[in-house]
């Protein structure tokens, strides 16, 4: 391999859309790409910003044999295209065998993030989506949890899909915590460990390598490494009865994959971030825990990382710390300022060419294992599609959301509701990028649900944090009914919040209220509510069947527990806005949210 075809080998890249483009194309002939991160639910553009930052370096100097790929100028005022299992499988095939005529002949490893709720970045043509960790653990069966993994696993490796960045091993000791919640397993790190070992057994059984994430743990942070670079104050000791356990329980898994976090452990490194720290990576995790594995940054553009280092030298410096790819989102017009990035480190001997051949290596070797260099671009479609919409795959999905359904508390006994109650209902709209964009996933499928039952409703919805204008119309519309079921989901991308303040709106006027959400702690069971249902999850399934234990058409199993300790949240103070914000929610895009919200 030439020097430029070890600097993109190192490099991952987000493909966006469902079609080629220039851009497209160009990111795996003219940068050489290793990798691409899939997010077919958004639209094909670099007119994007990641969490409202740019993520160009405006003092990178150009070297002289400097180039650019083709961009694409499209504007996000539409949001992606609904594409099938079948036509994704078509479009990963034409990609591989771009890449496989390349003069190395190196196929793409091929990653996405499908973690469960609001994580899937695949939710279009009825892909089946499951609970996410904490689901799982509340229903407590590491035979189903083995079940589930390997089931995605299929159903996403038929596609062409190489790497999941999953599963999470943060322990989530913090109830406040706004960007893991119930993305992990839960707060004991025994319990995690068992479910993180089922996981990454299911996955890689199907094919899938399996990424351990976020090293060395971002359970206990009280910030989005989106927005900030934290630090985790927990000491040796603890870092060792706590956050290293679940990693290590995934490293003896034979987990091929770990994902960093942007969080400084002083513990280890006083000074870098893990994703840039060789104390971390090389000595603690290599040295020490023994990983053998492929070392993947978490997006090198969140500000946790952007703030205080350029793009193009981060890039440079997690690759000599240790990573062995860099994933890079919504990053269109940086693609050839972090290539040139380590390309210059290496000429100007910051970065030693043997240090980026050992990261090649290793990506060569798992693409090797995975059997991509036979396999790559020869998936069948009509196979994708027949193990999708198979019933075995479809009553195993609905069969793990209605496991997930935890009635939290039921004082005054209003479940299951009678079809004689004139009910209010009040659908959060989804952010549109998590939805399917068809019948099976779109915004409504609370309500349509719901009317599949009775048809003694009201039905209303808002925006995900609704306005002043939504919160008076529900309760105008409050008035007219006997009870108020709502859903009150919560999404970290969502920074408005979710609609804890209007559920203490229509308490404070009087009403009754249920509450379905997906959230365990507080921001989605909320303390005003007079019964509250938690599904755990905001995908399809789970929230219909959560619409069916509404009306007693299904029950609550009695094996699924709470998996968290609420007791410490008890004494914490109500994170709930205020008040509603003054200007509503208006247009399409507001209601449904910003589909640029950056997911990793």
């Amino acid at each position: 391999m030439t020097l430029a075809e070890k600097c993109g080998q190192v490099l991952t890249f987000t493909w966006r859309g469902a079609y080629l483009t220039p851009s497209g194309i160009e990111q795996v002939t003219k940068l050489h790409a290793g990798g691409l991160c899939l997010e077919p639910y958004a639209l094909e553009t670099c007119k994007n910003l990641y969490w409202g930052r740019s993520q160009v370096d405006p003092n990178f100097k150009k070297p002289k044999d400097w180039f650019d790929i083709a961009h694409t100028y499209f504007d996000d005022r539409s949001f992606g295209v609904s594409v099938t299992p079948k036509e994704l499988t078509v479009a990963l095939n034409k990609l591989q065998e771009i890449a496989m005529k390349r003069p190395a002949g190196i196929p793409l490893h091929v990653t996405i993030d499908m973690e469960g709720d609001f994580k899937n970045d695949y939710a279009a043509g009825h892909v089946v989506q499951f609970p996410p960790p904490m689901g799982m653990t509340a229903i407590g069966d590491l035979d189903l949890a083995y079940k589930v993994a390997n089931t995605l696993g299929k159903q996403m490796a038929l596609i062409g899909i190489t790497q999941f960045y999953h599963p999470v091993c943060d322990v989530n000791i913090n109830p406040l915590n706004p960007e893991i919640g119930v993305r992990s397993f839960g707060d004991d790190p025994k319990v995690c460990a068992k479910f993180i070992e089922a996981t990454v057994r299911g996955y890689q059984d199907a094919g899938i390598v399996a990424t351990v994430k976020h090293f060395a743990g971002r359970g206990d942070s009280a910030t989005d490494a989106h927005d900030v670079l934290d630090v985790c104050r927990g000491d040796l000791k603890r870092m060792r009865e706590v956050e290293l356990v679940t990693f290590q329980a995934g490293i003896n898994a034979g987990a091929k994959a770990l994902m960093t976090a942007h969080t400084i452990y002083p513990a280890f490194d006083k000074e870098f971030p893990a994703t840039l720290s060789s104390k971390i990576l090389t000595d603690l995790l290599r040295g020490e825990m023994g990983f053998k594995g492929v070392v993947v940054s978490d997006a090198i553009g969140m500000a946790a990382i952007l703030k205080k280092w350029p793009l193009p030298q981060a890039c440079a410096m997690a690759i000599k710390a240790g990573v062995d790819t860099i994933l890079l989102k919504a990053d269109d017009e940086s693609r050839s300022q972090c290539f040139f990035g380590i390309k210059g480190a290496v000429e100007r001997g910051e970065l030693s060419e043997e240090r980026l051949t050992d990261a090649c290596r290793r990506l060569l070797c798992m693409k090797y294992d995975q059997g991509l260099f036979e396999k790559a671009g020869k998936m069948d479609p009509a196979k994708t599609d027949a193990h999708v919409w198979s019933k075995e795959v479809q009553a195993l999905s609905w069969e793990v959301a209605h496991k997930a359904l935890l009635v939290v508390r039921d004082d005054k006994k209003l479940l299951p509701v009678g079809k004689d109650k004139k009910v209010l209902v009040i659908e959060q709209c989804i952010p549109y990028s998590f939805l399917g964009k068809d019948l099976y996933s779109h915004p409504h499928m609370f309500c349509e649900q719901m009317a599949k039952h009775s048809i003694n409703l009201i039905l209303d919805d808002t925006a995900f944090h609704s306005g002043e204008e939504e919160v008076e119309e529900a309760l105008k519309l409050a008035k007219k009914a006997d009870l108020v079921v709502m859903t009150n989901y919560y999404a970290r991308i969502e920074k408005r919040g979710n609609n804890q303040h209007l559920v203490k709106a229509l308490k404070a006027a009087g009403h009754t209220v249920i509450v379905v959400t997906n959230f365990p702690y507080r921001k989605g069971t909320t303390t005003e509510a007079d019964a509250v249902i938690c599904n755990f999850s905001g995908s399809p399934d789970s929230i219909r069947v959560a619409a069916d234990l509404v009306f007693g058409a299904v029950k609550p199993y009695p094996s699924t527990k709470m998996p968290i300790d609420l007791t410490a949240e008890k004494n914490l103070p109500d994170q709930a806005p205020a008040a509603a914000p003054k200007k509503p929610a208006k247009t399409a895009g507001e209601k449904m949210g910003n589909v640029w919200g950056g997911k990793c």
